[in-house]
């Protein structure tokens, strides 16, 4: 079994619970913990299962139109309690703190361009672009901010 899968995730969910305005219910489950937290424009869902499953939900809208647009980061159905996915696993842990640090440093935008609404955040060294559509959600990855009228989710 993968051992330390979720610490580092855990202990940064910790430390933002500490030192942030959000609100944050942790929900203690038989094999990890589920995170609610919450902004006035954005909430999001982190489970931490160290034995099966690594996932952030997370859904940001905008107050006066009330559009909406969701992105996610999950190990989907790989089976991360074996060593072989230690570093996939490794991976999706960091890109989660990564989302969640951009949201503290008020780094992930959300906004409109044109009838779309639009989330806009670093990750990795590139700039990820979700664009909510009328059935699916859209994601591309850029070099630099691309277009838009963004403020920060807040």
């Amino acid at each position: 079994m993968t051992s330390g899968v979720g610490r580092r995730l855990l202990d940064f969910l910790r430390e933002l619970r500490a030192t942030t305005t959000w609100t944050v219910v942790v929900t203690e489950t038989g094999t990890g913990s589920k995170w609610d937290l919450g902004g006035s424009t954005w909430q999001a869902t982190v489970i931490v299962e160290p034995r099966r499953w690594l996932g952030l939900e997370f859904e940001a809208r905008d107050p006066v139109s009330g559009r909406r647009a969701t992105y996610d980061i999950d190990t989907d159905l790989y089976d991360i309690s074996q060593d072989g996915q230690r570093e996939f696993a490794d991976e999706i842990e960091r890109d989660i703190i990564e989302f969640l640090g951009n949201l503290r440093q008020r780094a992930l935008l959300r906004g409109n361009d044109g009838a779309k609404f639009v989330l806009v955040f670093p990750l990795d060294g590139s700039y990820v672009r979700v664009v909510q559509g009328r059935f699916m959600t859209h994601a591309s990855t850029h070099d630099s901010l691309t277009g838009g009228d963004y403020v920060p989710a807040e």
